[in-house]
């Protein structure tokens, strides 16, 4: 595999354009299937509906581990010598890592949902106990092996795969639902059933791949008896996962805040804007699974002029990606945002507008992180998420007061902005010392 920051970047390119071509179809079914469930369930009704998915989403982020970056930092160079023997150890890890962190999650999340279900978001016994069926869905949500073999093995070509037999069960659920005016309990049973989906066509994925590339996949009885041989791996797999526990708290919670602070209708206005500015964004976040393990092959080379190429050339098209989203943000959004919530919200364009602004933010951390994580030196991310985070939660809830979502979409562009500026000037200095020090380990 040709390595030089040319064919890199036209790798990073290339998949990142198979994402994009996958996520084309679910782009456009996810506002058909959003706007049949607001319509089918109305305004109130369809935000409680996503207070309860969100949370689930929330909890799963915030319990599992991200073993695929585990896979990939510590396999990659044992699977493309061939030590087969060295890389089972790292993906029997990665497979007992996910299996974990799934039961943490079941478990935390049921005793979520009984704790502050009706205390804090107010659900009555019935809604509790469809959330408490949901939360059983996070034991099987983590794909993060299987995730991990795509990824090392540049098979990105199976992501449309799987990820269309997943828009299939949502849209074709959900429609059933619109049409036959049922429940939120039905609809909250096409999200679970979409989650497994995911995760029973994306572990077969895996497993093709580790058979086609190393011959047998690993006994259960390796699996539950094998132990870590590999040093540091634990501890490099719980930082990372730490960062994923922030970032999730950041974009997850403050819908949660505002459904138990402003009302279900509220929030569901807030996350149907933020399902949209995260639409216009998701091209670009679509480059960070391409990024990793690309990074990591130039690291291992000792190739950080040929990273800081790389680098700079991505926020070239982030520049111009973010021109065309505030574009269609001001042209199009506000029809679409009454669209999907089958409603006019005031202020809406303003919201939408502040949101689209924060994930435009957002992206410009796509060079970013994978670099500091590939460098080791992700305690930066996480000593800034931290900060970020205590102040943004204290304020969110002073922006809400004065101006209701809108603050809390400002607060959002805000602490997004203040996150990129603290990630850029470390990366900055730590790619040009790199450089710098290249001609002398020559």
């Amino acid at each position: 595999m040709d390595h030089s920051p040319h064919s890199v970047f036209a790798r990073i390119l290339g998949n990142t354009g198979i994402l994009i071509g996958s996520r084309v179809v679910n782009a456009v079914c996810s506002f058909v299937y959003v706007a049949w469930a607001a319509q089918a369930l109305g305004l109130q009704n369809f935000g409680i509906m996503l207070l309860v998915t969100t949370f689930a989403a929330m909890v799963c982020d915030v319990t599992h581990l991200q073993s695929w970056q585990s896979l990939l930092h510590y396999g990659t160079s044992y699977f493309e010598k061939k030590q087969f023997d060295r890389f089972n150890d790292v993906l029997i890890f990665c497979i007992r890592a996910d299996f974990i962190s799934g039961l943490v999650g079941m478990l935390a999340g049921l005793a979520g949902v009984a704790l502050l279900g009706g205390s804090f978001m107010g659900w009555n016994k019935h809604i509790q106990f469809d959330a408490a069926l949901c939360m059983l869905t996070i034991l099987c949500m983590n794909t993060g092996w299987s995730t991990g073999m795509l990824r090392l093995c540049n098979r990105f070509k199976l992501v449309p795969v799987y990820e269309f037999l997943t828009t299939c069960v949502r849209t074709a659920g959900t429609g059933i639902g619109f049409f036959c005016h049922l429940g939120i309990g039905y609809f909250l049973l096409v999200w679970s059933l979409t989650q497994l989906t995911m995760f029973v066509s994306c572990s077969c994925a895996g497993i093709y791949l580790v058979k086609k590339h190393i011959g047998q996949f690993p006994s259960l009885s390796r699996i539950l008896g094998t132990r870590t041989r590999i040093p540091d791996i634990w501890s490099y797999t719980v930082k990372t996962s730490i960062n994923q526990v922030l970032e999730s708290f950041f974009s997850q919670g403050a819908t949660l805040l505002i459904g138990g602070r402003l009302g279900a209708s509220e929030a569901a206005v807030y996350k149907v804007a933020r399902q949209i500015s995260n639409g216009l964004a998701k091209p670009a976040q679509l480059m960070i699974p391409t990024l990793y393990p690309e990074f990591i092959r130039m690291r291992d080379a000792q190739d950080w002029k040929g990273i800081r190429s790389v680098i700079l050339k991505i926020f070239g098209i982030i520049i111009a990606f973010s021109l065309i989203s505030l574009i269609l943000t001001a042209t199009v959004g506000n029809r679409l945002f009454s669209y999907m919530l089958h409603d006019v919200w005031p202020g809406q364009q303003t919201i939408l507008l502040l949101l689209v602004g924060g994930s435009l933010l957002d992206i410009c951390l796509i060079p970013l992180e994978p670099f500091l994580v590939m460098v080791g030196r992700i305690s930066i991310l996480l000593r800034w998420r931290v900060i970020v985070m205590c102040l943004y939660f204290p304020l969110l809830f002073v922006f809400m007061g004065v101006g209701g979502i809108k603050g809390a979409s400002l607060e959002t562009l805000l602490a997004s902005l203040m996150m990129f500026v603290v990630c850029a000037l470390p990366v900055l200095r730590l790619l040009n010392r790199k450089v710098a020090q290249t001609p002398r380990m020559q």
